[in-house]
């Protein structure tokens, strides 16, 4: 038990250190891009906070597993370094009886995880779009970005190169295909503004095209008004539970699922069964991606964790994708994280029988042997110049 605490306050530290700072990191970003949409709608400030604790379920799914691999890595490495780890297991005592502590914490992490992923995401992302339908009928009007094309309103392209001080666009497109068009506008100048039910955007000095091939018209205007309603203005739309997949809760999916198995539905809901097990890969790769030469330090232990985050998460995105689109089956979702969860768990027992693959004993003696070598090449700089 003495053990276990140990290596657990080892542990603890780093993580919640990195967990904190990460988290704090994604929030920020976060909060920077809804900040202009909250100061020019009027909204309170609470709003604002609101979203925070709305986006954290998400975020947590990703930043749990990293800050966790991330601080175990350093634990191990850290017992490696100053041969601890030596005299635990000149002891008798196996990788797996030094880091129970820390599986135990990886598995009860994993029913957290479980849990957010089939509850708390899809009622925090629910949450965070309804205030945003808050926000947005506060503000009255979408906005656009200059120089990227924009499709705020449903079935409305729009394209600006630039805003004024007095809030009008220049250099304005648009594409509207909600008659079964397309109907073109191009406009020296436009703005949008409240009107009743709705948003109408006005523009100024423009062209008007309609139609297709033969039956094309074209109309030059000195300003010319289209009205939006409300409800059509897609970044503001109240949403249920039962719109769409990433919503539902884990009862309301699964009818889904039995009624009617879309692609997307069968990758959403095996993309919040494999999500938390996440966790658990990254805790069987944590100990032999850490165990280097003393002489190479971390950094190269570190280096190939983050290789392993990159292609991890790449993979589950990708494979994801796939499934959603009809490509794939689900059981590809489930294959490729099976390969990694099997891969660790071979690594693992490589390490436990001092037979792990040279390629990754030795990684972090390559790194070693090349920052020297860099070292020495700087040195040799400084020595010539002088």
């Amino acid at each position: 038990m003495i053990l276990d605490r140990y290596v657990f306050r080892l542990w603890l530290g780093p993580f919640l250190g990195g967990l904190a700072l990460v988290c704090g990191v994604l929030l920020l970003g976060r909060a920077l891009r809804y900040l202009p949409l909250v100061a020019e709608s009027g909204a309170p400030w609470a709003m604002l906070g609101q979203m925070m604790v709305f986006v954290l379920p998400y975020f947590s799914l990703l930043t749990v597993p990293i800050a966790f691999f991330l601080s175990m890595q350093n634990v191990v490495a850290g017992l490696q370094q100053n041969s601890e780890m030596d005299a635990l297991r000149a002891a008798g005592l196996s990788y797996a009886r030094i880091f129970r502590s820390l599986i135990l914490t990886a598995a009860a992490l994993y029913l957290g995880l479980a849990w957010v992923a089939m509850d708390g995401l899809p009622k925090g992302q629910l949450a965070l779009n309804n205030v945003l339908n808050e926000i947005y009928h506060l503000k009255g009007a979408p906005e656009f970005t200059p120089r990227r094309f924009s499709r705020e309103v449903d079935q409305i392209t729009f394209y600006v190169e630039g805003k004024d001080k007095q809030g009008r666009y220049h250099g304005v497109m648009v594409s509207d295909n909600r008659a079964g068009g397309p109907v073109f506008y191009v406009a020296e100048m436009a703005e949008l503004a409240p009107a009743a039910g709705g948003v109408r955007l006005r523009m100024w000095n423009g062209t008007r095209l309609e139609g297709r091939g033969g039956k094309q018209r074209v109309l030059a205007f000195r300003n010319y008004d289209v009205e939006m309603p409300i409800a059509g203005l897609g970044a503001v739309k109240a949403l249920r539970s039962t719109d769409h997949v990433i919503l539902m809760t884990p009862s309301e999916l699964w009818r889904r699922l039995q009624a009617n198995p879309t692609p997307d539905a069968r990758a959403e809901w095996h993309r919040r069964l494999i999500l938390p097990t996440t966790v658990l890969v990254l805790c069987l790769f944590a100990l032999p991606l850490s165990l280097a030469p003393k002489r190479a330090g971390r950094m190269g232990s570190l280096l190939m964790g983050i290789g392993l985050l990159i292609l991890l998460y790449n993979s589950q995105l990708v494979l994801h994708r796939q499934v959603e689109l009809g490509v794939l089956p689900p059981l590809a979702m489930w294959a490729g994280q099976a390969a990694l969860l099997l891969g660790g768990v071979w690594l693992w027992r490589r390490a436990e029988m001092g037979a792990l693959p040279g390629w990754l004993s030795s990684g972090g003696e390559w790194f070693y042997l090349i920052h020297q070598r860099v070292m020495h090449w700087l040195s040799m700089r400084r020595g010539a110049r002088a």
